[in-house]
């Protein structure tokens, strides 16, 4: 039973993208929930201004300090301790400025959420070209996130309604994502999502792997890696305890109407494999293993139509969604391991 309010942290993203209408437009939406309270972490002045264009009547109280038990119902709450004036970036341009403000909002979620002021943080799209002319050359934001983390090891999770898949490779070539299919490689990537399942909220975490091979190999006569790399690993695993099965040919495992088979989360072996059956409208990303609740929207930055109002919040309303019931599951798990 939760004793507090859960507070979720939503970043503006790119201030030269629909970050600033469609997040304006979702706490909106929320700002009379009873059982959580959410804040924006981004520009109080881009947020009146997305208010009033929009025609919402709803106040925006800006934060210099947050406090979690100074958040009130009623009003869009902002974190911006005016550090940068997002206001001066023009909507639709790939700037050095658009990129530091992006990933400013970025750092000051992950201080509110390392400093337990708030219980989850939903990122919103940055434009990548804008944060690496601003200095952040990064592959994704995860990894960034995983550095001011303090440089933890972290794994990609998608989640698709009640479908959660753990990607074993992410953004990697195909032959590569092939070839590290090792029964060492693996096995280490099995013990890890055990290990943590209490941060997902799984402590009797139920582990489904998928085949690299049509028909899972068909007895090792459509290739060998199941028998030879994929099924020891999950037999060790096993061995020590941890509940995983497989390998589950993928259209028995990741096809609809399977979606996991009930399993509580499958184990994707490289990236197509689970995003390609995924809407990514609706699908949420989270970097797993951070020491707090980090989820992504499914869509990029949309510069083409900032500004004008018809971007649509829906797959943000998603990944908010998500992530209160990550950050609920995680609450009552730590309940759970006490």
């Amino acid at each position: 039973m939760s004793i507090k309010p859960l507070v979720i942290g939503v970043t503006m993203g790119d201030p030269a993208g629909i970050g600033p209408e469609i997040t304006t437009a979702l706490l909106a939406e929320r700002v009379y929930e009873k059982e959580v309270r959410a804040v924006l972490i981004g520009c109080a002045k881009m947020v009146e201004e997305a208010a009033r264009r929009k025609g919402l009547d709803v106040s925006v109280r800006r934060h210099e300090v947050l406090k979690r038990n100074e958040l009130r119902s009623g009003v869009i709450d902002v974190y911006d301790p005016e550090v940068f004036d997002a206001a001066l970036v023009q909507p639709g341009g790939i700037s050095k400025e658009a990129g530091e403000a992006s990933m400013l909002y970025n750092r000051q979620g992950a201080e509110l959420a390392m400093a337990e002021e708030i219980d989850g943080l939903v990122t919103s799209p940055v434009t990548k070209a804008s944060a690496k002319m601003a200095g952040y050359d990064y592959p994704g934001q995860a990894e960034y996130f995983a550095e001011l983390a303090g440089g933890v090891p972290f794994s990609t999770i998608l989640i698709w309604q009640n479908f959660k898949a753990a990607l074993f490779t992410t953004h990697t070539p195909l032959i590569d994502a092939c070839r590290a299919v090792t029964k060492d490689n693996l096995l280490k990537k099995i013990r890890y999502l055990h290990q943590n399942r209490f941060a997902l909220g799984l402590p009797n975490l139920r582990l489904a792997v998928a085949a690299l091979n049509p028909h899972a190999g068909e007895f090792g006569t459509m290739g060998r890696e199941e028998k030879d790399e994929i099924e020891p690993a999950i037999s060790i695993a096993q061995s020590e305890g941890i509940s995983v099965d497989g390998p589950f040919p993928v259209n028995a495992l990741i096809s609809p109407p399977y979606n996991g088979r009930d399993y509580d989360l499958t184990l994707a072996l490289y990236h197509d494999q689970v995003v390609s059956r995924m809407n990514m409208n609706e699908t949420t990303t989270l970097t797993f293993g951070l020491p707090f609740i980090r989820t992504s929207v499914g869509h990029g930055s949309a510069l083409d139509i900032a500004g004008n109002d018809v971007a649509d919040h829906g797959a943000l309303a998603t990944t908010y969604d998500h992530t209160v019931d990550l950050a609920l599951s995680r609450q009552n798990s730590k309940i759970f391991s006490q």
